[in-house]
């Protein structure tokens, strides 16, 4: 019988004053919404930075040619550097003790021939290394060899974009290509694989042993990158250390005290940067949610005490009766919270739609999870608690004689 009394008090307030209600509930709604939105979006970058990490390798460290610099949250080389060798990244798998793996590699974007048919993607040298560093799966035929490398022959295994391009999707292995009008044979095909962390597709790429691609493609002897995989996650600082250490004796540069002409990194390093921005958007956004939610709470401290003064008589002729004053307190105190629930609720509709519909027509990653639903629903109590303590205590402190005057 309480609760059910308790329920037509809302309604009554509710229709005596919708506008007032509905104004008051909006604010907390958009501070609802707004925090089912960050979460969905914070979920999402998550499980986006995890994914990369997995594609990518989380016990993987890169080795760039050149000291790379961050301007303005983006990676920036001032020029290009040709110090970075073959014979240093053997030097890597025979001094540096937590190293299991490692993949040089060349690069260029070239032309692709097949038959009538032509495509533009990036040609990567790179040794038999590389697709268990970088987690890249073959889907038909298979990689080339040490041997394939050490011979130079003109092997290729083409990116699962390369089959839709110029073979219409049907296996392309046997077929011979021609990149930069070299013939190539190709031997395998790649399972797709998407983006990379920074946004490169991974999918348009193909692969020829690195011999070949120094010798025969790009005419240079030089690397661009050094892929190396470490044991496990808990030694990349060390394995770091000693890579830094391996090339600048190397390249001499302790000697002419130079600072590095390689830039080292991990996964989690590049990620860190991105990460950051992002930790700065969701401050922004969150700061416009406790402000909506604040906006909200005012609003309903307002409805509140306004009904209490609305609402004297009734209260003086209910203490009159008999009822207690934590009876009145209870009263007022659960219409506050269930007016706040109320807006609450209408924030997790609104913001699940929202964020479902902000993952449809942009490129952010959504994950709406429970935990943002419980933590609204939570917030939204709290809401109506703090802000309705005051208005219920003060109704039940009405004097039912000075009360029934009115």
């Amino acid at each position: 019988m309480k609760a059910l009394r308790i329920i037509k008090s809302v309604r009554r307030i509710l229709f005596l004053n919708p506008l007032r209600v509905t104004l008051s509930l909006a604010g907390i709604a958009i501070g609802i919404a707004s925090v089912i939105i960050i979460v969905a979006l914070g979920e999402g970058a998550r499980s986006n930075m995890l994914s990369q990490i997995e594609a990518m390798g989380s016990n993987v460290i890169t080795i760039d040619a050149g000291l790379v610099k961050e301007v303005t949250g983006r990676r920036r080389q001032a020029s290009k550097v040709t110090t970075l060798k073959e014979n240093d990244a053997a030097a890597i798998s025979d001094e540096c003790r937590s190293v299991t793996a490692v993949a040089p590699t060349q690069e260029q974007t070239l032309v692709i021939k097949y038959e009538n048919g032509s495509a533009t993607g990036r040609i990567i040298g790179t040794s038999p290394a590389f697709p268990e560093i970088r987690n890249f799966s073959i889907a038909s035929g298979r990689f080339f060899s040490d041997e394939d490398n050490k011979l130079s022959r003109r092997f290729a295994v083409i990116g699962h974009k390369f089959v839709e391009y110029l073979f219409r999707n049907t296996d392309p292995v046997g077929e011979t290509i021609k990149i930069n009008n070299i013939p190539f044979e190709v031997i395998g095909v790649l399972k797709p694989k998407g983006l990379s962390y920074d946004g490169a597709n991974e999918d348009d790429m193909i692969f020829i042993p690195l011999n070949t691609g120094l010798r025969r493609v790009f005419n240079i002897d030089y690397l661009k990158n050094i892929y190396v995989q470490v044991k496990n996650n808990e030694e990349i600082p060390a394995a770091e250390r000693e890579l830094r250490s391996v090339l600048r004796t190397r390249h001499r540069l302790q000697v002419r005290n130079k600072e590095d002409d390689f830039t080292i990194q991990n996964v989690y390093t590049v990620l860190q940067a991105e990460n950051e921005t992002n930790a700065s958007f969701t401050g922004l956004i969150t700061g416009v949610a406790a402000l909506s939610l604040l906006v909200g709470g005012v609003g309903i401290l307002a409805t509140m005490l306004l009904s209490v003064k609305e609402r004297r008589p009734e209260i003086g002729l209910r203490m009159a009766i008999g009822a207690r004053t934590n009876d009145i307190l209870f009263q007022f105190l659960s219409e506050s919270v269930i007016l706040s629930v109320a807006g609450g609720a209408v924030g997790i509709l609104t913001g699940t739609a929202g964020a479902f519909l902000l993952g449809m027509l942009t490129d952010f990653a959504i994950r709406v999870s429970s935990t943002a639903a419980l933590l609204s629903v939570c917030i939204s109590v709290a809401i109506g608690v703090f802000f309705g303590a005051y208005p219920a205590q003060r109704a039940s402190r009405i004097e039912p004689i000075k009360a029934l005057k009115l």
